[in-house]
């Protein structure tokens, strides 16, 4: 049921992106940061990462590139060497940790997200504790604990405290996977500069 919601609010983040579309030339600045998929083959990350992008409809389409990284302990390092938008990089990280119909050979996804407005960084993690799916909890080096909802890419600071999860040492392939995903950089929509709400 999570996930059949989960599926249901992408669809619907899509529409609200058509209708937030506003005229006119705007500056993006992706995020950057990267994701952890803990459990999972590259070859099945990868799988997952091209259903995500087949859900999403871009209003103002860029192409990020990405890397997969195997690592000898278990899942993939995924490194994105142009960034994301803030909103896709929350979003994908929640699809990751049991994307529908894969959830037994991915999951376990935590991301690294820079705002592109503060420059703070937030480890992100999905809120187990929503049936629904769709919120991810947060948390910056300097203590501040966040709510996002991922329909609309909204961040809140919260009053529960959430601990952040340091960077671990990763390996890095010499040849890694390569891969491209088409986003939208659509301003207003998504909260591209993942300013978080007082």
């Amino acid at each position: 049921m999570r996930r059949a919601l989960q599926v249901v609010f992408f669809m619907l983040a899509t529409t609200l992106v058509e209708a937030a579309e506003v005229p006119g030339n705007h500056a993006f600045t992706p995020s950057q940061g990267w994701i952890l998929v803990r459990h999972g083959s590259v070859e099945d990350v990868r799988g997952a990462i091209v259903e995500y992008d087949g859900l999403t409809r871009e209003i103002r389409p860029a192409v990020f590139r990405m890397e997969l990284h195997p690592q000898r302990a278990g899942g993939v390092a995924i490194l994105l060497p142009d960034g994301l938008p803030a909103y896709d990089l929350a979003n994908l990280a929640g699809w990751l940790d049991a994307p529908p119909g894969r959830e037994d050979d991915v999951h376990g996804a935590i991301a690294w997200l820079v705002s592109p407005t503060s420059g703070v960084k937030f480890s992100l993690v999905p809120e187990a504790a929503n049936e629904e799916g769709d919120t991810m909890l947060g948390a910056s080096g300097d203590g501040a604990s966040i709510r996002i909802w991922q329909p609309e890419g909204r961040a809140s600071l919260i009053p529960q405290r959430v601990v952040y999860q340091p960077e671990p040492d990763i390996d890095i392939a010499r040849d890694p996977m390569s891969m491209e995903v088409t986003l939208d950089t659509n301003p207003a929509f998504g909260n591209p500069g993942f300013v978080i709400e007082h």
